[in-house]
C-alpha cells in the first residue's frame, strides 16, 4: 500500500505541485492569448479588406450606370474615351485590390494551418497524458483505495494533509479535462477558419478572373475609339481648343474673384484692426479725463486711477476673435487631407485629372487642368467638402460657380445648372450647393477645384 501511493504521490507531484500549477497556467495563458491576439488581429484585417473592397466594387458599379452617348460626333466620343478611361483606371485598382486580398488570405490560411497543427499536437499530448493518468488510476484502484489511503491517517492533522492532497488530484483530473475539452474546441474553431478563409480566397481568386476579363474588354473598346478619333484629327484639336479657351476663361474669373475675396478680406481685417485701436484711444482718452478729474478730488483716489491707467497704457493688443476662428478652421481643413467627401452626389468617375498630361494613344492631344471634372449621373448634386463661408456665386455664360471660403484655403464648384445658397452663406460638410448641369449625353460634369489662397492644389490628394 505504501508503495502504491507512493506512484500516485509521484503521479500527482508532477503535475499538482506549485511549480507544476505555475508552468501548466503560464503555458495555457501563453497559448490562450496568443490564440485570441492572431485571431482578432486576422478578424479585423479580413474586416477591414472586405468593407474597403465593398467600397471599391460600389464605386465601379455606380460609374458603370454613367451613360455613353451613341452619338458618332466627335466631342461625344471624347467624352465617352475620358468616361472609359475612367472606368478602366477603377477597374485596375480592383483587380489590384483582389489580388492583395487573396494574397493575404494565402499568408492567413497558412497561418490558420500552422496554428491548427500546434493545436492538434497539444491535443494529442494531453489526451496521451490522461489516457495514462486513467489507466493508472484503473489498474490500481485509486477510487477505493483512496479512501484507504485517507482513513489510515495517524492523526487529524495527517488525515486533513491526506484529504487535502485526494480532492487536490481529484481537481487536477477534472482540469484536464476541461483543458482537452477547450483545446478540441479550438481546434474545430480553427479548422472552421481554415474552411471559410479557402473558400473565400476561391471566390476572390474567381472573381479576380472575371473582372480582369471585363477590363481586357474595356481596354479593346477604349482602342476601338482611338482608331476612329485619330481618323479625326483635325476635328479632334478644334475641339480640344474650345475646352481650352472655355476653361481658360473660367480660370480666368476664378483667379480674378478669387483675388478680389482676399483683397476684400485683408481689407476687412484692417478696417477690423482700425476700429480696434480707435476704440482703444477712445478708451485710453476716457480713463486720462477720469483721471485727471479724480487727481482735483483727492490723492487717495488718484493713486488708483494712476494704477489703472498704467495697467491700461501696458496692455497688449489681443487678436480678435475672427482672426482666431479664421485659423482653426484653416488648420480643420488642412488636418482632413485625404479625408474630404466626394463634391458630387451618386455615382460618379473622374474624367479630367489635375495638371498637364497626354491623352494615351491620341497623337498631339495635350490636356491641362487646374482642377478635376468629376462625371456623375444625371440630376447629380454639388455639395460642399468641408465648413465654410460662401464667398462667391457667378454666373459664367449660363453656368453657376459658387467659391466657399475655408479659412485660406478655398473650394471652387463650376458648371452649376442651379445653386441654393447665397453669398455669405455658412455651410456645413457635405451640405448640397446646387445641381450639376448635364451635358449632350445625359450626364452631369463638375469643374471642381481646391486652392491655398491663389495657389492651386490637386484636388485627388484632398478628397477621399
Amino acid at each position: 500500500m505504501i508503495s502504491y501511493f507512493r506512484h500516485i504521490s509521484a503521479l500527482v507531484f508532477c503535475s499538482v505541485t506549485k511549480t507544476g500549477q505555475i508552468r501548466l497556467l503560464l503555458v495555457l495563458l501563453l497559448l490562450t492569448t496568443c490564440s485570441i491576439a492572431i485571431k482578432a488581429q486576422n478578424s479585423k484585417k479580413v474586416q477591414q479588406m472586405k468593407v474597403e473592397r465593398t467600397e471599391l466594387k460600389k464605386q465601379i458599379e455606380e460609374s458603370e450606370h454613367l451613360l455613353r452617348s451613341t452619338k458618332k460626333d466627335v466631342t461625344s466620343q471624347l467624352n465617352n474615351l475620358v468616361l472609359l478611361d475612367a472606368q478602366i483606371l477603377e477597374k485596375q485598382n480592383y483587380v489590384g485590390r483582389l489580388k492583395s486580398d487573396a494574397d493575404s488570405l494565402t499568408r492567413a490560411i497558412g497561418l490558420l494551418s500552422r496554428q491548427l497543427d500546434t493545436l492538434q499536437m497539444e491535443l494529442t499530448a494531453c489526451k496521451a497524458n490522461y489516457r495514462k493518468a486513467m489507466t493508472f488510476v484503473s489498474h490500481n484502484r485509486v477510487q477505493q483505495s483512496r479512501w484507504m489511503f485517507v482513513l489510515m491517517a495517524k492523526d487529524f492533522r495527517n488525515l486533513y494533509r491526506r484529504l487535502r492532497y485526494a480532492s487536490q488530484y481529484s481537481k487536477y483530473q477534472y482540469a484536464q479535462g476541461e483543458v482537452i475539452k477547450e483545446k478540441e474546441l479550438n481546434v474545430r474553431k480553427k479548422k472552421a477558419h481554415l474552411v471559410s478563409a479557402k473558400k473565400e480566397k476561391v471566390q476572390l481568386l474567381a472573381e479576380g478572373k472575371a473582372q480582369q476579363e471585363d477590363l481586357e474588354k474595356k481596354k479593346e473598346e477604349r482602342k476601338g475609339m482611338v482608331e476612329q478619333l485619330n481618323k479625326k484629327q483635325r476635328s479632334i484639336q478644334n475641339v480640344i481648343n474650345r475646352n481650352k479657351k472655355k476653361y481658360r476663361d473660367i480660370n480666368v474669373r476664378i483667379d480674378r474673384l478669387i483675388k478680389e475675396e482676399i483683397a476684400a478680406a485683408e481689407r476687412r481685417r484692417k478696417e477690423a484692426e482700425r476700429r480696434r485701436k480707435e476704440a482703444e484711444e477712445r478708451r485710453r482718452r476716457e480713463e486720462a479725463a477720469r483721471e485727471k478729474a479724480n487727481r482735483a478730488k483727492g490723492s487717495s483716489h488718484s493713486k488708483k486711477t494712476s494704477s489703472s491707467k498704467s495697467s491700461a497704457r501696458t496692455a497688449t493688443p489681443k487678436f480678435t476673435e475672427a482672426d482666431d476662428v479664421e485659423s482653426k478652421l484653416s488648420s480643420d481643413f488642412a488636418a482632413n487631407r485625404g479625408k474630404l467627401p466626394v463634391p458630387i452626389t451618386g455615382g460618379y468617375a473622374i474624367t479630367s485629372r489635375y495638371g498637364t498630361y497626354n491623352v494615351d494613344g491620341l497623337s498631339g492631344v495635350k490636356l491641362e487642368n487646374k482642377g478635376i471634372n468629376i462625371t456623375g449621373r444625371r440630376g447629380a448634386r454639388a455639395r460642399s467638402i468641408f465648413n465654410g463661408e460662401v464667398v462667391i456665386v457667378a454666373n459664367f455664360s449660363g453656368s453657376y460657380t459658387v467659391i466657399i471660403r475655408h479659412g485660406n484655403y478655398y473650394s471652387v464648384y463650376n458648371n452649376l445648372s442651379a445653386v441654393i445658397v447665397s453669398r455669405g452663406q455658412k455651410v456645413s460638410t457635405s451640405q448640397i450647393l446646387g445641381t450639376v448641369m448635364p451635358d449632350n449625353t445625359g450626364n452631369c460634369v463638375l469643374h471642381f477645384q481646391l486652392r491655398h489662397k491663389t495657389s492651386t492644389l490637386n484636388p485627388q490628394s484632398w478628397i477621399r
